[in-house]
């Protein structure tokens, strides 16, 4: 086992010093503190890596301080990954693990993403150029049909709705101005 551990789920407030306390009041060794810091704001990114002194004090830190309390949040203590060689890629892909609806590499299972076929075949109901089928037809709504009375058989068409702007001669605006004729009284 490593000596290099990292360190999650702190406090954004938690200093370097407050943290190595926390591991030497468990009788633990510590070599080297740093926590993770944005590169542009300088301001903590709620992890740290801590290096102790013996591969035995690496594993007492993971069993006592996993789930301690420091400044209100339970540590997350696991052992450190060594870092990538500069140039290679990362696990997970340049952009990170999969996620759920990501296309499937090729020949995986047919289905959405996959290699497998779109339509089903020849004159099946999803095929281009095929009529769509939306299933039985409905019966007619109850209160009868719409087209009756009618002698063409047209239904009646609803009642326009009539528009809520004023005409030109219900606006005020613009008639405000002075016409020229005083009004005395």
């Amino acid at each position: 086992m490593g000596t290099r551990l990292f360190v999650g789920n702190l406090s954004y407030n938690v200093t370097e010093l407050e943290l190595k306390e926390a591991f030497t009041s468990e009788g633990i060794e510590v070599r080297s503190v740093r926590v993770a810091c944005e590169r542009e704001t300088g301001r903590p990114r709620g992890f740290a890596f801590v290096e102790t002194a013996t591969d035995d004090g690496a594993k007492q830190a993971i069993e006592k301080l996993g789930g301690h309390l420091v400044q209100g949040r339970a540590l997350i203590i696991e052992e450190a990954q060594a870092r990538p060689a500069p140039g290679a890629p990362r696990p997970g892909g340049p952009s990170g693990p999969p996620r759920f609806g990501s296309p499937r590499p090729p020949g995986g299972p047919p289905g959405p993403g996959g290699s497998g076929p779109r339509f089903p075949g020849p004159g099946g109901p999803s095929s281009p150029g095929a009529p769509r089928s939306f299933g039985p037809p409905r019966p007619p709504a109850p209160g009868g049909d719409r087209t009756a009375g009618k002698p063409d058989g047209r239904r009646e068409r609803p009642e326009k709705k009539r528009s809520t702007r004023p005409k030109p001669e219900e606006r005020e605006r613009g008639n405000w101005r002075w016409k020229g004729v005083l009004d005395e009284d």
